[in-house]
């Protein structure tokens, strides 16, 4: 009698492409497949790629091809008309609607949510985060896929600002107490938060040593997604090291830290480092040799980083947005300047697609500073013309940004506002590349 051969490769989703497989499964002695997501039909090898923050075609880059480009939708303000002026502090998507983080100024300032649609839509009333009688600052935010994670600073201990931890719902509305993060003398401030896919990391800078002599350092702390402290505070960066600012991004391998150093040559500089997803093994401290940087921003590419800032001398702004690239082994790429054509430059926020990045500043090379966006490579080089985002008489800067399940980009920033800042929304649009032909 003759054999029976029996195909054992799988096509879930019915797309007519046959799922991957690997040296264990039965099905990779008869031919793996190489469809990326079998349980998603618009998901294989050749199909169209979307504007979707997917991987369409299997080609392992997301919404290749695709461009960014400014909305017909306009600017919303997302502060409380009530409200003595108020800064953009952090946003995020939770797969449905954006959440903003704002500090608001009524009497004192106070962290504030404001859920809005994709659009940009205002979807409720603001929520209050800190219910404390001190001044508090509104956090960045993270969505774990169940809610929102975020930390601030507030002083409501005898106005020593210390770090504090929520977890929100799509609402804003707090699903547990404040749980306070630090307990340490004199201020911890400036958190900065990523979701690993299981807990939450924080990063801030921290003067509890400063009374006994020491320096301003950084330090982490991990917390569950019930809002739960994993360990204790670890510091990260090592003595003697003067650390403040700090900003963080997760790679395929590490937690990178780029933050600020003041020299004994009482010149700032950026520094970066990196650690492991539990905070264990930091390792030494990259120097980047670049004199008043300001403002750092650490973006992960794969298992590369970019670091970008604007220089500062304590009185002037430089002419543009800087960046250096960086792996394993140190700076693979010295600082250069990204952006041209300004007098001046100030702030950015990042946006990571893997193999490239987008950046939105503000400049003034319209006038007043008004926000841009413009898409680099892995080299800093340009990869998209530059798109001026927002159209004010007044300046604008501030940005935080988030991507939304459309492929476009939400952006809350502040409008200077003759001196009464206050918080808008706005955004980007994507255009996949067969809407561009």
């Amino acid at each position: 009698k003759g054999c029976t051969f029996i195909d054992g490769r799988v096509d879930a989703d019915g797309d007519g492409a046959f799922a991957t497989g690997t040296t264990a499964d039965p099905k990779a002695a008869l031919g793996c497949g190489k469809d990326c997501d079998d349980a998603t039909a618009e998901i294989f090898p050749g199909a169209i790629e979307l504007c979707d923050g997917l991987d369409n075609d299997c080609n392992g880059v997301v919404d290749d091809g695709t461009q960014l480009q400014v909305s017909v939708v306009q600017p919303i303000q997302v502060s409380a008309a009530s409200a003595e002026h108020a800064e953009a502090s952090g946003l995020a998507f939770d797969g449905e609607s954006f959440g903003a983080s704002i500090t608001s100024w009524q009497g004192r300032s106070q962290g504030q949510f404001q859920q809005l649609t994709a659009q940009g839509q205002l979807v409720g009333e603001p929520q209050r985060v800190a219910h404390v009688n001190a001044a508090a600052y509104g956090g960045p935010l993270a969505w774990s896929g169940e809610r929102y994670l975020t930390a601030y600073q507030d002083a409501r201990q005898s106005q020593n600002y210390e770090v504090y931890f929520d977890l929100l719902n799509r609402k804003g509305e707090r699903l547990i107490d404040d749980l306070r993060v630090t307990k340490a003398d004199d201020y911890s401030l400036r958190p900065s938060v990523v979701w690993t896919g299981a807990e939450g990391l924080w990063v801030w800078d921290d003067r509890r040593y400063e009374d006994l002599g020491g320096t301003s350092v950084i330090f982490g702390q991990r917390v569950s997604i019930e809002g739960k402290l994993i360990g204790g505070n670890v510091q990260l960066s090592p003595d003697g090291l003067e650390a403040e600012s700090a900003s963080v991004a997760l790679s395929d391998t590490a937690l990178g830290i780029a933050f600020t150093s003041l020299g004994s040559d009482d010149i700032v500089r950026a520094k970066f480092m990196t650690t492991s997803r539990t905070l264990e093994n930091p390792s030494a401290v990259t120097n980047i040799d670049f004199e008043n940087a300001d403002e750092v921003v650490v973006t992960a590419l794969n298992d590369e980083y970019v670091v970008t800032f604007h220089q500062f001398d304590g009185v002037t702004y430089g002419a543009s947005i800087f960046g250096v690239a960086i792996d394993k082994n140190g700076i693979i790429r010295a600082p250069q300047s990204m952006t041209v054509g300004a007098a001046h430059a100030q702030g950015n926020a990042t946006y990571s697609y893997g193999d490239r990045f987008v950046m939105v500043w503000a400049d003034d090379r319209d006038g007043t500073y008004q926000l841009y966006a413009q898409t680099f490579d892995q080299k800093l080089s340009q990869l998209s013309p530059r798109l001026r985002v927002t159209t004010t008489k007044t300046d604008t800067r501030g940005a935080a940004i988030a991507p939304s399940a459309d492929g476009g980009l939400g952006v809350l920033y502040t409008d200077e506002n003759n001196g009464k800042p206050k918080a808008f929304f706005t955004r980007l649009d994507c255009k996949a590349a067969f809407e561009l032909k």
